[in-house]
């Protein structure tokens, strides 16, 4: 029976594990009433998971580029290929979306969101 019981546990535990290996880092910056800047890493492979950019003054800077796939959360839109080169900068407008690398590289971005007052 125990032997059973830890099988399961290691099951769980590597399953996240793996999940976790897919997903993009997000690590905040800066974040203060009127701004958060965020650096975002995605290794080959990885994904943001599905978020909500809630504030329409957005600017991503890549100091990584590479190959990105924008997926809407609304089906009936068309996904963007973006191929990105190292030191681009954009303006992107309020979105649900996931992000995800669709290249053999590594991303890596630097997001600032503008808060409205």
């Amino acid at each position: 029976m125990k032997y059973i019981s830890i099988s399961i546990l290691l099951l769980i535990f590597s399953t996240n594990s793996l999940a976790d290996e897919k997903r993009g880092k997000r690590e905040v910056l800066l974040d203060n009433s009127d701004v958060e800047v965020v650096r975002l890493t995605y290794p080959a492979g990885a994904e943001s998971g599905m978020h909500t950019h809630i504030h329409p003054n957005r600017v991503v800077y890549f100091v990584k580029g590479g190959m990105l796939e924008l997926i809407p959360k609304d089906k009936k839109q068309k996904s963007k290929i973006l191929k990105v080169s190292d030191g681009k900068t954009l303006f992107l407008p309020t979105t649900t979306h996931n992000v995800k690398n669709i290249g053999n590289t590594e991303i890596i971005i630097i997001e600032t969101e503008v808060k409205s007052r």
